[in-house]
């Protein structure tokens, strides 16, 4: 005993004031930081340092003492002017919710976030995917981009390789759809990479009516933060495949939920750069349809449901969770039964505290849902004047990873 106590005090001599300085840095929160690279060039160099990056985005990740779950709120609401002009505005917030809340008492602060997006007034910003802190979304027709929103730092990626930037006329002519997009780290590269699927189609008459439509092979394509470029990637999935949305990402992977006349997983390997196919659990005898995939506790999940077939306005939901996936083979499980619920949307917006649901409700407000005690809390978010047209949440964890 007293020999390895004096081994962890050889240890502890051992480290530099720079060691310590290196570890309370790397327990301090983004803000903090961005401000202490202003006070000491030497403190810059360390905070920017691919090692230091490093060590901070291990720390968050592996932070089981904290006591709150964050999660980053994108909400979208339409002015309409006098003269019937129009435009979005998209409200940004962190809300953080604390691990402690019991059955009586939901606790959580709430504060909004400026982040300057270059936004065309017609488009709202939609989250496609998320990251390491930063978070991947589509404002306007075609502008991608990355950003940190812990940071305030973003990047807008050049134009897409695949894309056209308007519809064609005539007959015969290409028409370029965007589909999916996704967003992740490749662990074999070590960099973060975006990739983005395109639906193809042309019309068989100068009109372009849809009857008319003739569907053509998808294609895909992957930009690189390093080249910062994108290229063309092979896809084979059906010409008949019309979504891929609800993008998560998981050790490596990219997920959608996609339907060609039938819902599965579409996943893409972002090392191998291959896209893999994942049947869900047969359902459909029962009535239930699955409606979008996220993550719940460190695994792929889905939400599934159906209306009561005793009352009509109710709905009884499924939450299945994917097991072992090694990129091509899966199994599930029934994680839980949730309701039946009445005046709330099928999609849920996240999964928390390992049995909290944050879920919308029909008139608009967020609840969360305890899969324990059956019992829904609302919560009071600071009112948007006009109806909230988009609600978005992701789990959010803080971090300075560099977008630019």
């Amino acid at each position: 005993m007293l020999n390895k106590t004096a081994e962890m005090s050889q240890v502890h001599d051992s480290e530099t004031l720079e060691d310590r300085v290196v570890e309370i840095l790397s327990r301090l929160p983004p803000k903090s930081l961005m401000r202490f690279k202003c006070i000491r060039k030497s403190w810059c160099t360390l905070i920017n340092s691919p090692s230091f990056v490093a060590k901070y985005l291990s720390n968050s990740v592996d932070n089981k003492l904290s006591s709150s779950t964050c999660i980053l709120l994108n909400r979208t609401q339409m002015h309409v002017f006098p003269d019937q002009s129009w435009k979005y505005e998209t409200l940004w917030s962190m809300m953080n919710l604390s691990n402690y809340s019991d059955e009586h008492n939901l606790l959580y602060d709430f504060k909004d976030l400026n982040i300057p997006f270059p936004t065309e007034d017609h488009h709202p910003v939609q989250i496609h995917s998320y990251c390491n802190g930063i978070v991947c979304v589509i404002t306007g027709k075609s502008v991608r981009i990355l950003c940190n929103p812990a940071t305030r730092e973003f990047r807008q990626l050049p134009a897409s390789c695949l894309l056209l930037p308007s519809p064609p006329e005539g007959k015969f002519q290409l028409e370029t759809i965007f589909e999916g997009l996704g967003f992740g780290y490749d662990y074999k590269a070590k960099e973060y990479k975006v990739v983005q699927i395109i639906e193809n189609c042309e019309y068989s008459d100068d009109e372009r009516r849809y009857y008319h439509r003739i569907a053509l092979p998808h294609t895909a394509e992957v930009y690189t933060t390093t080249a910062n470029s994108w290229k063309e990637i092979k896809i084979e999935i059906s010409s008949k495949t019309y979504q891929c949305y609800g993008s998560e990402y998981l050790k490596g992977f990219c997920y959608w939920l996609a339907n060609d006349g039938e819902e599965y997983i579409l996943s893409f390997d972002l090392g191998d750069e291959i896209f893999h196919i994942i049947q869900f659990p047969s359902r459909r005898e029962s009535g239930f349809k699955f409606y979008n995939i996220f993550l719940c506790n460190e695994s792929i999940a889905s939400f599934c449901c159906c209306y009561d077939p005793k009352n009509e306005y109710s709905t009884l939901c499924e939450i299945w969770v994917m097991d072992d996936y090694d990129g091509v083979k899966s199994s599930w499980t029934k994680l839980l039964t949730v309701g039946p619920l009445k005046g709330i949307n099928e999609n849920p917006l996240a999964f928390w505290k390992s049995d909290e649901l944050l879920m919308v409700s029909c008139d608009g407000r967020v609840t969360s849902y305890n899969s324990s005690t059956k019992k829904l809390s609302y919560l009071h978010i600071p009112p948007i004047l006009n109806e909230v047209r988009d609600f978005q949440a992701v789990i959010y964890v803080e971090n300075i990873v560099p977008v630019k």
